[in-house]
């Protein structure tokens, strides 16, 4: 009822990295491999790719995204799934808002600032982005507005940026909330 496949690339076309992810997915079948070159300016456009191709690909109730350095639980993320696999246009994940970063050169910065308003103003609430759920009927507009959907500087701005407008219902799961290196994880407690 959820897909939740990692995204694996390297720079370098047949290198080391691209031999291990062949053997990885000839032994398990379980990678998804995406038309996109990586960088961390072009995370939204990985977001829109992934989302158009898994809800493509596979008929699910859920796409999950999870960053590669971030270790899950999969039977806790797939019983709070099912929690609210009846429901529609959902959003799910560890909701922040934080301050929009007008100053070039430090990490997150946003070039396009001035959209959110006056220096000092916040973003809208959002999932963090090392890992969020949406139904497939998100996923689905994803794929069908992708040529007009806004990239931001931060993919997960980004994405829910796309979601702003909509009657979304945002959930806010704090079992989604990871931890930072070493140890990175979520959905370890059962609360």
């Amino acid at each position: 009822f959820y897909k939740l496949f990692p995204s694996l690339s390297s720079a370098t076309s047949g290198g080391i990295l691209d031999r291990a992810v062949e053997a990885e997915d000839r032994k398990h079948g379980d990678l998804l491999r995406l038309d996109h070159v990586e960088g961390y300016l072009e995370l939204s456009a990985k977001t829109k790719i992934y989302f158009a191709t898994a809800v493509a690909t596979w008929d699910a109730d859920f796409y999950v995204k999870v960053d590669d350095d971030v270790h899950v639980n999969i039977a806790t993320l797939g019983e709070t799934l099912v929690r609210h696999r009846k429901k529609q246009r959902l959003y799910i994940g560890c909701m922040k808002s934080g301050p929009v970063l007008a100053q070039k050169g430090v990490r997150y910065h946003e070039p396009e600032y001035w959209k959110f308003g006056e220096p000092g103003n916040k973003y809208f609430r959002h999932a963090t982005g090392q890992l969020y759920a949406i139904s497939k009927d998100l996923a689905t507009y994803i794929s069908i507005n992708q040529h007009v959907l806004h990239r931001y500087a931060n993919e997960d701005v980004s994405l829910g940026a796309w979601f702003i407008g909509l009657d979304v219902q945002h959930i806010d799961d704090r079992r989604l909330c990871c931890g930072t290196p070493p140890g990175k994880s979520c959905l370890i407690q059962n609360y």
